[in-house]
């Protein structure tokens, strides 16, 4: 009983401090925020900061797992139920679903390489979709498809973030999967 309570408090902790420092970064770069202005935020000292985390940035690098490896199941799940069509709009649903932390954490003052992290779940998946419907295209012309395919989906996305998602997720991702379908169209 005593470490069912344990693990709650501890659970709790986490929580503050994390979402401190996202409330940090709205208006702060992670080079900018300190262990202090966390601890201040959260109500905390900073032996319990320290008892969790050795600094700010291993704190973010935390969330951005966390985050990374959510979509990863989302991405999974999808990929292995034959609905990769449905891909982007999972992702793009996932990301508004959990809109306070991705507009934190894809903004300027988030990690820029996090969405690419994350649009590159899918990469080895799709080579090897796009193998089988193309057997004579070179592996280096995918990888360069793909690394243009993906940034153009990187920038859509931030963009939509950026403007507040007013956008329905379903109307983002149809138009990444067009954009995409026509540059794959020329591409074969």
């Amino acid at each position: 009983m005593a470490h069912e309570k344990e693990d709650h408090r501890v659970r709790y902790t986490k929580m503050v401090i994390k979402n401190s420092l996202l409330e940090l970064l709205k208006e702060h770069p992670i080079s900018k925020v300190t262990v202090t202005d966390i601890c201040k935020k959260a109500n905390i000292n900073r032996n319990t900061f320290y008892s969790h985390y050795a600094n700010q940035f291993e704190l973010l690098s935390n969330i951005e797992d966390e985050l990374y490896e959510e979509i990863r199941q989302v991405v999974g799940y999808t990929m292995n139920h034959e609905a990769s069509g449905k891909l982007s709009y999972e992702i793009c649903k996932y990301i508004k679903a959990n809109s306070s932390i991705c507009e934190v954490l894809f903004s300027e003052n988030g990690n820029q390489e996090l969405l690419e992290r994350i649009l590159y779940i899918s990469h080895d998946f799709n080579i090897e979709k796009w193998k089988k419907e193309e057997k004579h295209i070179d592996q280096k012309l995918f990888d360069n498809w793909y690394t243009f395919t993906a940034y153009g989906s990187i920038a859509v996305i931030k963009k939509w973030v950026k403007s507040g998602m007013k956008e329905s997720p379903s109307k983002i991702a149809a138009f990444i999967d067009k954009a995409t379908e026509a540059v794959s169209k020329d591409f074969y």
